[in-house]
Order: structure tokens, then C-alpha cells, then sequence
């Protein structure tokens, strides 16, 4: 192993070790209510901190630092939909949360059954812990990955490193630990904003005009794609449910898309830094990478780059593993099974140490087939309008009828997403909105004719 392997070895394992410290001195004197949702009295920066650091994991940071080395400045337009999306959020935010905290929920999927009933919630639930799993795996892929192609290690030992630091500190603190240590990555994450001042500047940092890079057609689609993508996320739910007051919503969610938006330019430099060293064809899954293997960076910033990347990983990895144990909880497991707070503490802590375990197998196995499913995540778009509807208290009488109508409503927008997927059509951007227009069309509809049923 050469010395820069080494210094890069070291500042991961210093991370880890830090990490878990942080972890023990979060869970010390911490009440069952903390661990599942944070007392309800989680502040700005850690809400801001963990909002930001889990919208970016482990494949946007490979995307995004491709992105840079082959079209520059473009992406940027996802974030007016991103911003956009934060913004509703804000909006919605305190409705949803004084209603959170009246009934006692902790997730999305139960304002949904207490709105369309058991069968939409577990539907939709069902679509959201799929998701949450291949997040998990891919964080755990990208770990892996970063030890065996930068380090020279294999694979298993990055994969399981990543899941044994993650699963400690979740296992203790559940929710509280989660927001706070994704407060003190955020802030290693947020470090990319100094990065161009240890970077000898490239031509492409100044060719701003790559922002205009793009059709119009696939800038239109960013923009919806941030949006949806930002409003589609379970997890960002649960920041509403936890923030300590109305307040730290209405601040803390639109600024969060200021920190995002920082954090993504920093991986952008990096592709930009790239580019004049990967010749004329340039892979966009291999660009991060391939900064590891020129001597045009330092060992230290290896090494800083290294850890930032870790962070990113494990910020989304925590956020995801809780997200799936609250899932399982509370719209998948007979109620007596978690009806008190310690049942539901003992059941989610080993949800979540399953979890990585299974994910961790899962990564080490079936990669390819990961990475292909993956690239469907934004199946999770459908469940938007739910959402939408939900918070504004529809349907407004629950029935059987419109339960039925609602997940029927999901379903189809589903198999219709899956085809179009499986057929290519998604080529074209601006074609993966098609299936969310179908769903908010058809659960429009399915609350009509349910509230018809009720008013007959």
C-alpha cells in the first residue's frame, strides 16, 4: 500500500472512529421518544444539516463529478426544481407537523391511513421501503467500491465497515443520533464550498455559459425531476415531524436547498479539475475515480475527498436504514407489536441491524442488478400527489371504496412507470413525468368518486 493509500486509509478510519464517538455521546440519557422521532424538538442547523446531506448520497456524488467533467455547469437546473419543491414544503411543512404531533405519527404512511385507509398506506409503504433499500445497498456499493478501486482493498471490508459504524450509532440512538451525526457531516460536506481554493483553477470553472448546455426539453425536465424528486422523499417527513417548531420549517427547508446546491458545486469542481486528464472519451460512472489516480492532487486532499465521500455515503445510509425500521413499524406490523414506545425502540433496532446485513450481502452479490434497479428510483415520483392530498386532509371522509380507488390509482401509475421503464422511453427525460401527471390524473379521480360513494 504506497503512502498516499495510507494517508487516505487513515483519515477514513479516523472518520469512523469519530463518528462513533459522536454516535455514544448522542444516545447518553436519551429517551425512547428521542430515538423514534427526536423529542419533536430538533433545531436549524441539525434539520437543515440533515436534510441537505441526505438529499446527496454516494451514486449522486459519482453523477454529479461526472456531470462536471462532460457537460459542466448544466445540472444546475435541477435545483430550481429542488428549491421549488423545499418551498412547498415550508408551506405545508406546519400543517403537517401540528397534525403529526396531535396523533403521535412518525411517518408518512400513517397520515395516509388515517386519511385513504390501510390498504394505500401499505401500498405505498411497500414502494417506499423498496426504495429506501436500494439506497441502502448503493451506499454500501459505493463504500465498497471507494476501498477496492482507491485503496486496493477488498470490496467486503469497505461494505462492512461502512454498515458495522452506521449500525452501531443507529442501534443506540435511533432518530436522534441519525440527525445528529448527519449534522456534523453535513458540515464536513459543506467543506466543498473551500475546495476550488486548494485547486489549481481549470478553463472550465470559467465557461459558465455550460449551464445553457442543454436542450430546453432537458432543462425542463431537471427542473421537474429536482422537484419531484425533493417532494416524493419519505424521509424529508420525518424532518417535518421532528423540527422543534414552525419556525425552523419555514427557515430551515428552503435554506437547505442554499447548502445543496453548495455542496453539488464543489462535486462539479472536482469533475471540471478532471477533465483534462481523462483523454477524449470520458466515462461519467468512472470520473470520480479517476481523480484518485493522477498526482495532480495532494495526499491530504485525497484524503479529505475520501472521508467527504464517506460522509455523504453514511448521511443518506442512516437516514434510509431508520426510514425502513419506521416503515416496517408502523405500516407493515400489527399494531400490538409496536403499540408502546419500548416495543417499538426493541422492534426497529433490529429491523435496522437486519437491515444492513441483508443490504450488505445484497451489495456483495448482485451489484449489477443493484445498479440496474436503481436507475428506476424515480418510481417513488407517483407517490407525490399522495402526499399532496394527504396533507390537505383528502379524501375527506375515509371509506373502503376510495381506499380501494387510491391504491388501484398507485398500481397503475406503477405498471405503467415500470413499462416505459423496461421499453427505454425514459431516454428522453422529460418522459419520466409521464407516470407522476398519470398518478396525480388517477388519484384526482379516485377521491371524486370516492367522496360521491360517501355523499350517496
Amino acid at each position: 500500500m504506497s503512502a498516499t493509500q495510507l494517508t487516505i486509509l487513515a483519515a477514513i478510519v479516523s472518520y469512523f472512529v469519530a463518528m462513533i464517538i459522536i454516535g455514544i455521546m448522542a444516545s447518553r440519557h436519551q429517551s425512547h421518544s428521542g430515538f423514534v422521532i427526536g423529542s419533536r424538538d430538533v433545531g436549524y442547523i441539525p434539520t437543515i444539516g440533515s436534510l441537505s446531506s441526505s438529499f446527496r448520497d454516494g451514486m449522486g456524488v459519482i453523477f454529479w463529478v461526472g456531470f462536471g467533467a462532460s457537460v459542466g455547469y448544466g445540472g444546475i437546473w435541477v435545483f430550481i426544481g429542488v428549491v421549488a419543491a423545499l418551498l412547498v414544503y415550508a408551506f405545508i411543512g406546519p400543517r403537517a407537523r401540528q397534525l403529526a404531533a396531535q396523533q403521535d405519527y412518525i411517518t408518512i404512511g400513517e397520515m395516509i391511513r388515517a386519511r385513504s385507509g390501510s390498504l394505500t398506506e401499505r401500498f405505498s409503504a411497500a414502494i417506499i421501503v423498496c426504495f429506501a433499500l436500494m439506497v441502502i445497498a448503493i451506499q454500501l456499493h459505493v463504500a465498497g467500491n471507494l476501498f477496492s478501486m482507491v485503496l486496493g482493498i477488498a470490496p467486503w471490508i469497505g461494505v462492512f465497515s461502512v454498515a458495522i459504524v452506521v449500525g452501531f450509532y443507529l442501534f443506540w440512538g435511533g432518530y436522534s443520533t441519525v440527525v445528529k451525526t448527519d449534522a456534523v457531516q453535513f458540515f464536513i460536506i459543506l467543506s466543498l464550498l473551500f475546495m476550488p481554493l486548494f485547486l489549481e483553477p481549470t478553463e472550465a470553472m470559467f465557461h459558465f455559459d455550460t449551464i445553457w448546455a442543454l436542450e430546453t426539453e432537458t432543462i425542463i425536465a431537471f427542473n421537474l425531476i429536482g422537484f419531484f424528486y425533493v417532494l416524493s422523499s419519505a424521509d424529508t417527513w420525518q424532518r417535518i415531524f421532528s423540527a422543534r417548531n414552525t419556525r425552523v420549517i419555514y427557515f430551515s427547508f428552503p435554506l437547505s436547498g442554499v447548502a445543496l446546491l453548495i455542496i453539488t458545486l464543489g462535486l462539479i469542481f472536482l469533475g471540471m479539475l478532471a477533465r483534462p486528464h481523462l483523454g477524449e472519451v470520458i466515462d461519467t460512472n468512472t470520473v470520480f475515480y479517476e481523480i484518485f489516480k493522477g498526482d495532480y492532487l495532494s495526499p491530504l486532499l485525497q484524503a479529505y475527498i475520501a472521508v467527504v465521500v464517506m460522509a455523504i455515503c453514511m448521511s443518506t445510509l442512516d437516514t434510509m436504514c431508520y426510514l425502513t425500521a419506521a416503515t416496517i413499524a408502523k405500516n407493515h406490523t400489527p399494531a400490538h407489536l409496536t403499540a408502546t414506545r419500548d416495543s417499538y425502540v426493541n422492534f426497529s433496532q433490529k429491523v435496522m441491524l437486519l437491515t444492513l446485513v441483508a443490504m450488505s450481502l445484497v451489495t456483495l452479490t448482485i451489484s449489477d442488478l443493484l445498479l440496474f434497479a436503481f436507475s428506476a428510483a424515480s418510481l417513488l415520483f407517483i407517490l407525490s400527489p399522495l402526499y399532496l392530498f394527504t396533507v390537505f386532509n383528502l379524501p375527506k371522509v375515509r371509506n373502503d371504496k376510495t381506499d380501494r380507488l387510491m391504491t388501484l390509482a398507485i398500481a397503475m401509475s406503477a405498471i405503467i412507470y415500470l413499462y416505459m421503464f423496461s421499453a427505454g422511453h425514459f431516454e428522453r427525460a422529460i418522459l419520466t413525468l409521464v407516470p407522476v401527471a398519470i398518478s396525480t390524473v388517477l388519484t384526482s379521480v379516485a377521491i371524486y368518486f370516492g367522496n360521491i360513494n360517501n355523499q350517496e
